[in-house]
């Protein structure tokens, strides 16, 4: 692959557009999180906001709500507004067993009081956190994160508290218990004395999984062990992630993400590695695998060259996407930019690309192309110093994606390339024949001849099958005047016989 076909494929983890399937929910999503920052101080753009939450949910897979409270807590962060201003209003806090507590990942942000015992404190290094561990009672055990602003004392291991005002949060589909400065703690009068460790804390329990390759990732939910070669490692800007990337075996490829509670200091692209506890995850039809701190991660002797997956589809061009046309890319890191500004290097003075972010309709399905600036140029003849040209002259920066659906929409091509999360990076593309009224009234005709043809067989058979019942009758009626004859016959001779002994 070149240079711009790596940056597209880096991009994928850095895109900033709407799921297709899902667009309406984001712009919901995006207005709610800009008028909540409104109402409480903060005027944030909805570039801003709707960039945050795209990394969330595309490049991360966090669930969408949970990636809307991340993004307004994250602003409430910069602009330095208290979250209890916002969540104050939730309702008085309910006290539950922490069996209910661990099924509310659905509902975060809900208050709660609770009695646990403190069976883990883990080692610590954020400078926010003042201790993080589990807590658990008779029905089960759930993370808990005491946050320096509760200004509490240190919790003790083995010593059961009572907790009020504690928020329930989501991470990873599931819940975990926050202790903030709206929390209270104190020793209860009723101790724990045991806790029923297999709710929560079974994922740190040895497991015995079946060694797969990536095609065999086929459900979520499923824990498994695999041999793969990292393939590309992604820019990383989230504190709890350690690597993200693409790895594969001989039968695909994936996406991966390394979170930080396994302790890996290093991961190389393409050297193999053995995993053991390896989490598969799906969004959206993708599978994804994650590697929590239950997995194993070592680099292994045996060498596996990761095999991309290739796709080939043909379809009708329906739309460009957001994002097409003349860009921007960064010098240092290729990324597409946004208003002069890399996520990764700032401001920076970038590099002009031509790109189509396309939308293929094979019929059955839509299918989204990326199409580099190459291909473009021998697909419809536009080179990347035309549309800077183009851009010059005009002062409009829409005149190439204007020229581009003229001259590409409506029109049937087929692409081929390998697939990267939801994206065929095209690694070519070329004309196809359309689908015209003559073609589908001649396949109309071959169709009915075809079907005039059974007909006749049809005919022929049930024909034959008639002469045959015919024959059969016939053969039936001899064999029965046959044997009338016979019987006669005997009758005679009885009779004779019968005058003979007279």
């Amino acid at each position: 692959m070149n240079q711009t076909e790596i940056g597209n494929i880096s991009e994928i983890g850095n895109i900033s557009e709407t799921r297709s399937n899902s667009s309406d929910d984001l712009e919901d999503r995006i207005s709610t999180i800009q008028k909540t920052l409104s109402e409480n101080g903060a005027d944030v753009s909805i570039d801003e906001i709707e960039t945050k939450l795209n990394e969330l949910i595309n490049v991360y897979k966090v669930q969408p709500a949970e990636a809307q409270r991340s993004t307004i807590n994250s602003f409430l962060k910069k602009y330095n507004i208290s979250k209890t201003k916002i969540y104050a209003d939730r309702g008085a806090a309910v006290t539950k067993k922490i069996e209910d507590i661990s099924a509310m990942a659905d509902t975060p942000d809900t208050w709660v009081n609770f009695s646990g015992k403190i069976v883990q404190i883990w080692e610590n290094n954020h400078d926010s956190i003042a201790q993080a561990g589990l807590v658990g009672d008779e029905t089960g055990t759930i993370k808990f994160t005491l946050w320096n602003t509760a200004g509490v004392f240190p919790l003790e291991l083995n010593k059961t508290y009572d907790f009020k005002n504690a928020v329930v949060k989501a991470w990873n589909g599931k819940a975990n218990v926050g202790l903030t400065k709206a929390v209270s703690i104190h020793l209860s009068e009723n101790e724990i004395e045991t806790v029923k460790l297999e709710k929560s804390a079974g994922e740190f329990k040895e497991r015995t999984n079946e060694l797969r390759t990536v095609s065999q990732l086929n459900r979520d939910g499923m824990w498994t062990d695999l041999k793969v070669q990292i393939v590309q490692l992604f820019e990383n800007t989230h504190e709890s992630i350690a690597f993200a990337g693409i790895f594969g075996d001989e039968t695909g490829t994936t996406r991966f993400t390394v979170w930080k509670t396994t302790e890996i200091q290093k991961i190389e692209v393409g050297k193999t590695y053995s995993i053991s506890n390896a989490l598969v995850k799906e969004w959206n039809g993708n599978f994804s695998v994650d590697i929590n701190r239950a997995a194993k991660v070592e680099e292994s002797d045996d060498e596996i060259i990761a095999k991309p997956t290739v796709f080939e589809i043909c379809g009708c061009a329906v739309d460009i996407q957001a994002g097409s046309g003349l860009i921007r890319r960064c010098p240092e890191c290729n990324k597409v930019m946004t208003k002069g500004i890399c996520t990764e290097h700032g401001k920076v003075k970038g590099k002009y690309d031509l790109r189509i972010k396309s939308v293929l309709d094979d019929g059955n399905e839509a299918h989204e192309v990326i199409i580099n600036c190459q291909l473009i140029q021998n697909l419809i003849g536009i080179s990347l110093e035309d549309a800077v040209t183009m851009t010059t002259e005009t002062l409009d920066p829409e005149c190439v994606n204007d020229y581009i659906k003229k001259e590409f929409i409506g029109k049937y091509y087929t692409a081929k390339g390998v697939k990267i999360d939801r994206y065929i990076i095209a690694e070519s593309i070329e004309n196809a024949e359309a689908v015209t009224t003559e073609s589908i009234q001649l396949l109309k005709d071959l169709i009915k001849e075809e079907l005039s043809r059974e007909e006749m067989k049809e005919e022929i058979r049930s024909e034959m099958e008639d002469e045959m019942e015919a024959m059969e009758n016939e053969f039936g009626r001899e064999e029965d005047s046959k044997s009338s004859e016979l019987e006669e016959f005997e009758k005679m001779l009885e009779s004779i016989d019968d005058c003979e002994v007279i």
